[in-house]
């Protein structure tokens, strides 16, 4: 029994100094960790994660579960991790679930643009799970207020001395879900240059992104802007949720990089001295810019803070 006991002693001390390498090792931080993309389609995005330890942790530690989610949507999860206990690097690969994005990122904007995002991990050590593991970050972003766009007056062709409204700023707010469209209200905030009133009978426009159709908007009454005055003229706004996943992909693939083309138009009927009354179909605002990102530029510059 003493002979047992002994064996039993050393192999605890061993196990021991054993757990105390590892975390010592642990402690010592990450020398690199960054991300890059994956594989990229409609429906998943992957995000790949480059990282190693300062030294080999000889600890067969494994992560049985991770899990983002949004809004109470599960947007991303663990995809793969391959790590090796005699190996200071390893690779996990995170796969985001871009339709459900999109339904978690609607939800957040139906509860006022407040939320809140959960991690949960579940880490092995020699195979046996431990619990869980729950991280929050609220979420407060107010991406609705900063949309704000503006359009100088101008002449109208063939109309002397008339010019279009100014459009001097833009509203919008998320009205929820019609079938596979996100419906949102853009009030135009319109200003009349002219010294006597000017009919709107329409106001409409067309958004496309990388050539695809995402998105309308249309007024749905007509309005008159008195001489000199401002108004505001609300247009229900549709999105094409079913246009958004391949916008994504195209962009990341592109990257990320795409080219927004979008047109606001107005139809004015004037009652022009000498010319009579006249109706015109004028482009108050076109828009052909090249949108870039820095995703994953921002991820990777939060990263470097885990850098030792």
């Amino acid at each position: 029994m003493g002979a047992v006991a002994k064996v039993v002693g050393i192999g605890f001390l061993v196990l021991i100094i054993w757990l105390g390498y590892a975390g010592y090792s642990i402690s010592q931080g990450i020398s690199k960790l960054e991300a890059r993309w994956g594989a990229v389609s409609e429906n998943e995005t992957s995000i790949v994660m480059d990282g190693s330890f300062q030294r080999p942790l000889y600890l067969p530690i494994s992560l049985n579960e991770a899990e983002v989610d949004f809004m109470n949507e599960s947007v991303a999860k663990l995809g793969k991790l391959n790590y090796s206990m005699t190996s200071p690097s390893f690779t996990a690969e995170i796969v985001l679930f871009n339709k459900r994005a999109v339904d978690a990122f609607l939800e957040y904007l139906s509860r006022g643009e407040e939320g809140e995002l959960n991690i949960t991990l579940v880490p092995s050590l020699f195979g046996v799970l431990s619990a869980k593991l729950h991280f929050s970050v609220p979420v407060r972003e107010k991406i609705l207020e900063s949309i704000h766009l503006s359009a100088r007056s101008q002449n109208i062709a063939g109309l002397p001395g008339v010019k279009t409204p100014e459009l001097k700023d833009t509203v919008v707010s998320y009205k929820g879900k019609e079938g596979d469209k996100a419906v949102f209200t853009t009030t135009l905030v319109l200003y009349n240059p002219n010294p006597y009133p000017v009919p709107v009978l329409r106001t409409a426009y067309r958004v496309w992104v990388n050539g695809l159709a995402v998105g309308y908007g249309e007024s749905e009454r007509s309005v008159v802007i008195p001489a000199g005055k401002t108004i505001e003229l609300p247009l229900k706004t549709y999105v094409n949720l079913s246009m958004i996943p391949k916008v994504w992909e195209m962009h990341v693939k592109n990257g990320e990089k795409s080219t927004v083309r979008a047109t606001l138009y107005i139809r004015v009927q004037l009652n022009v001295p000498l010319l009579g009354t006249k109706t015109r179909d004028v482009e108050l605002k076109t828009i052909n810019e090249t949108v870039r990102t820095n995703i994953m530029d921002e991820i990777n510059s939060q990263l470097s803070g885990l850098n030792t």
